[in-house]
Protein backbone atom coordinates (compact mmCIF):
# COMPACT_ATOMS: atom_id res chain seq x y z
CA UNK A 1 0.00 0.00 0.00
CA UNK A 2 1.14 3.24 -1.00
CA UNK A 3 1.89 5.57 1.83
CA UNK A 4 1.72 9.92 1.90
CA UNK A 5 5.12 10.91 2.06
CA UNK A 6 5.80 12.21 5.81
CA UNK A 7 7.39 15.46 4.96
CA UNK A 8 11.10 14.49 4.37
CA UNK A 9 13.85 17.29 4.18
CA UNK A 10 16.95 15.36 4.15
CA UNK A 11 18.05 12.12 2.92
CA UNK A 12 21.59 10.91 5.02
CA UNK A 13 23.63 7.74 3.64
CA UNK A 14 25.85 5.68 4.85
CA UNK A 15 28.78 5.35 3.12
CA UNK A 16 30.31 1.74 2.87
CA UNK A 17 27.89 -0.33 1.12
CA UNK A 18 25.50 2.97 -0.02
CA UNK A 19 27.69 5.68 -1.03
CA UNK A 20 30.23 3.62 -1.72
CA UNK A 21 30.81 0.00 -2.67
CA UNK A 22 31.61 -2.71 0.43
CA UNK A 23 35.57 -3.27 0.65
CA UNK A 24 36.23 -6.27 -2.16
CA UNK A 25 37.63 -9.48 -0.82
CA UNK A 26 40.42 -8.71 -3.82
CA UNK A 27 41.42 -6.37 -1.48
CA UNK A 28 41.86 -7.58 1.17
CA UNK A 29 43.76 -10.65 0.06
CA UNK A 30 46.23 -7.94 -1.06
CA UNK A 31 46.34 -6.83 2.47
CA UNK A 32 46.70 -10.14 4.00
CA UNK A 33 49.76 -11.00 1.75
CA UNK A 34 50.96 -7.35 2.78
CA UNK A 35 51.24 -8.54 6.53
CA UNK A 36 52.55 -12.13 5.09
CA UNK A 37 49.54 -14.33 6.23
CA UNK A 38 46.18 -16.35 4.89
CA UNK A 39 43.38 -14.03 3.96
CA UNK A 40 40.95 -15.51 6.85
CA UNK A 41 43.62 -14.75 9.63
CA UNK A 42 43.47 -11.53 8.49
CA UNK A 43 40.09 -10.78 8.06
CA UNK A 44 38.94 -11.76 11.16
CA UNK A 45 42.10 -9.62 12.59
CA UNK A 46 40.52 -6.85 10.76
CA UNK A 47 37.05 -6.89 11.75
CA UNK A 48 37.39 -7.88 15.58
CA UNK A 49 38.96 -4.44 16.20
CA UNK A 50 37.32 -2.38 13.64
CA UNK A 51 34.26 -0.96 15.47
CA UNK A 52 37.03 0.45 18.33
CA UNK A 53 38.51 1.97 15.23
CA UNK A 54 35.91 3.38 14.22
CA UNK A 55 34.40 5.29 17.29
CA UNK A 56 38.29 6.69 17.92
CA UNK A 57 39.27 4.23 20.76
CA UNK A 58 42.04 3.39 18.95
CA UNK A 59 44.01 5.64 16.62
CA UNK A 60 45.39 4.13 13.47
CA UNK A 61 49.23 3.08 14.79
CA UNK A 62 47.04 1.09 17.60
CA UNK A 63 44.72 -0.22 15.17
CA UNK A 64 47.21 -1.91 12.38
CA UNK A 65 48.84 -3.39 15.17
CA UNK A 66 46.21 -5.02 16.73
CA UNK A 67 45.61 -6.50 13.32
CA UNK A 68 49.21 -7.73 12.72
CA UNK A 69 49.11 -9.29 16.16
CA UNK A 70 45.41 -10.51 16.12
CA UNK A 71 46.56 -12.44 12.72
CA UNK A 72 49.69 -13.34 13.28
CA UNK A 73 51.80 -11.28 11.27
CA UNK A 74 55.38 -11.16 11.90
CA UNK A 75 56.26 -8.11 9.39
CA UNK A 76 57.63 -4.83 10.22
CA UNK A 77 55.06 -2.77 12.63
CA UNK A 78 55.45 0.55 11.07
CA UNK A 79 55.77 0.46 6.99
CA UNK A 80 53.22 -2.94 7.19
CA UNK A 81 50.67 -0.72 8.94
CA UNK A 82 51.09 2.26 6.64
CA UNK A 83 50.74 -0.16 3.26
CA UNK A 84 47.54 -1.30 5.26
CA UNK A 85 46.07 1.94 5.90
CA UNK A 86 46.70 2.83 2.32
CA UNK A 87 45.04 -0.12 0.87
CA UNK A 88 42.56 -0.03 3.32
CA UNK A 89 41.87 3.77 2.34
CA UNK A 90 41.61 2.07 -1.52
CA UNK A 91 39.22 -0.50 -0.55
CA UNK A 92 36.29 1.99 0.88
CA UNK A 93 37.20 4.53 -2.52
CA UNK A 94 35.13 2.35 -4.79
CA UNK A 95 31.75 5.32 -4.89
CA UNK A 96 28.85 4.26 -6.06
CA UNK A 97 27.73 6.20 -9.49
CA UNK A 98 23.99 5.46 -8.76
CA UNK A 99 23.78 6.60 -5.13
CA UNK A 100 25.82 9.51 -6.13
CA UNK A 101 23.82 10.77 -8.99
CA UNK A 102 20.94 10.61 -6.38
CA UNK A 103 22.42 12.78 -4.07
CA UNK A 104 23.06 15.28 -6.35
CA UNK A 105 19.43 15.02 -7.66
CA UNK A 106 18.56 15.54 -4.42
CA UNK A 107 20.30 18.43 -3.91
CA UNK A 108 18.88 20.06 -6.87
CA UNK A 109 15.38 19.39 -5.50
CA UNK A 110 16.01 21.49 -2.55
CA UNK A 111 16.47 18.49 0.07
CA UNK A 112 19.21 18.44 2.39
CA UNK A 113 21.77 15.83 2.18
CA UNK A 114 24.20 14.46 4.46
CA UNK A 115 26.58 11.86 5.34
CA UNK A 116 26.31 9.71 8.48
CA UNK A 117 29.02 6.79 9.10
CA UNK A 118 30.60 4.29 11.11
CA UNK A 119 34.22 5.49 9.90
CA UNK A 120 37.84 6.39 11.86
CA UNK A 121 39.19 9.89 11.51
CA UNK A 122 42.19 8.38 9.32
CA UNK A 123 39.94 7.07 6.69
CA UNK A 124 37.74 9.99 6.41
CA UNK A 125 40.84 12.37 5.78
CA UNK A 126 41.96 9.81 3.04
CA UNK A 127 38.74 8.78 1.57
CA UNK A 128 36.54 11.37 1.84
CA UNK A 129 37.77 14.79 2.89
CA UNK A 130 38.97 16.56 -0.33
CA UNK A 131 37.04 14.61 -2.85
CA UNK A 132 34.85 17.12 -5.66
CA UNK A 133 31.65 14.84 -4.78
CA UNK A 134 31.64 16.26 -1.46
CA UNK A 135 29.66 19.00 -2.48
CA UNK A 136 26.70 17.62 -3.08
CA UNK A 137 26.68 16.79 0.87
CA UNK A 138 26.17 19.55 3.18
CA UNK A 139 26.69 17.87 6.49
CA UNK A 140 29.01 14.54 7.22
CA UNK A 141 28.83 12.87 10.46
CA UNK A 142 31.69 10.09 11.59
CA UNK A 143 31.59 8.02 14.16
CA UNK A 144 35.51 8.61 14.88
CA UNK A 145 34.89 12.07 15.53
CA UNK A 146 32.17 11.98 18.58
CA UNK A 147 32.98 8.15 19.59
CA UNK A 148 29.80 7.06 18.83
CA UNK A 149 29.47 4.03 16.80
CA UNK A 150 25.90 2.93 14.56
CA UNK A 151 23.85 1.76 15.52
CA UNK A 152 23.53 3.95 18.28
CA UNK A 153 20.42 6.48 18.21
CA UNK A 154 23.08 9.31 19.63
CA UNK A 155 24.67 9.53 16.40
CA UNK A 156 21.21 10.01 14.99
CA UNK A 157 20.35 12.53 17.49
CA UNK A 158 23.27 14.36 16.90
CA UNK A 159 23.29 14.48 13.50
CA UNK A 160 19.51 15.87 13.14
CA UNK A 161 20.03 18.18 16.17
CA UNK A 162 23.21 19.96 14.45
CA UNK A 163 21.31 20.56 11.34
CA UNK A 164 18.20 21.75 13.51
CA UNK A 165 15.97 18.88 12.02
CA UNK A 166 13.12 16.74 13.52
CA UNK A 167 14.24 13.54 13.45
CA UNK A 168 11.47 12.64 11.35
CA UNK A 169 12.09 14.93 8.80
CA UNK A 170 15.01 12.51 7.78
CA UNK A 171 15.13 9.44 5.73
CA UNK A 172 18.41 7.59 6.15
CA UNK A 173 19.63 4.99 4.09
CA UNK A 174 22.04 2.10 5.38
CA UNK A 175 22.82 -1.55 4.16
CA UNK A 176 23.12 -2.91 7.86
CA UNK A 177 19.88 -3.87 9.22
CA UNK A 178 20.83 -2.94 12.58
CA UNK A 179 22.31 0.23 11.85
CA UNK A 180 18.52 1.22 10.13
CA UNK A 181 16.50 -0.23 13.31
CA UNK A 182 18.94 2.57 15.20
CA UNK A 183 17.83 5.44 13.15
CA UNK A 184 14.12 4.09 13.62
CA UNK A 185 14.70 4.16 17.31
CA UNK A 186 15.87 7.66 16.99
CA UNK A 187 12.62 8.94 15.53
CA UNK A 188 14.36 9.03 11.46
CA UNK A 189 12.53 7.35 9.09
CA UNK A 190 14.91 4.04 7.32
CA UNK A 191 15.15 2.08 4.04
CA UNK A 192 17.86 -1.05 3.70
CA UNK A 193 19.82 -0.61 0.90
CA UNK A 194 20.89 -3.95 -1.30
CA UNK A 195 20.81 -2.27 -4.75
CA UNK A 196 19.84 1.22 -6.57
CA UNK A 197 16.78 -0.54 -8.29
CA UNK A 198 15.53 -1.87 -5.04
CA UNK A 199 16.06 1.34 -3.00
CA UNK A 200 14.22 3.12 -6.08
CA UNK A 201 11.45 0.97 -5.66
CA UNK A 202 10.70 1.18 -2.31
CA UNK A 203 11.03 4.31 -2.63
CA UNK A 204 8.17 4.82 -4.98
CA UNK A 205 6.06 2.76 -2.46
CA UNK A 206 6.44 4.55 1.11
CA UNK A 207 7.91 7.91 -0.18
CA UNK A 208 6.40 8.70 -3.08
CA UNK A 209 7.06 12.42 -3.17
CA UNK A 210 11.00 11.80 -2.97
CA UNK A 211 12.66 11.82 -6.11
CA UNK A 212 14.75 8.91 -7.24
CA UNK A 213 15.98 10.42 -10.36
CA UNK A 214 19.74 9.10 -10.65
CA UNK A 215 19.26 5.84 -8.82
CA UNK A 216 18.55 3.97 -11.64
CA UNK A 217 19.74 4.38 -15.41
CA UNK A 218 16.86 5.55 -17.91
CA UNK A 219 18.35 3.88 -21.25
Amino acid sequence: MQQTSPGIRAVAFDFGGVLAHFIEESTLCHMADAAGVASEAFSAALWEHRADYDRGALDAGAYWGAVLDGCGSVEPREATAEALLELDSIGWSRINPATLRWARALKQHGYRTLIISNMAAPTYDMVIRDQLWMKHFEYVIISGWIGINKPDPGIFRRATSDLGLKPSEVLFVDDTPRNVAGARAAGLHALGFTDPDSLAAELAEQFPAVPIAGLVCRW
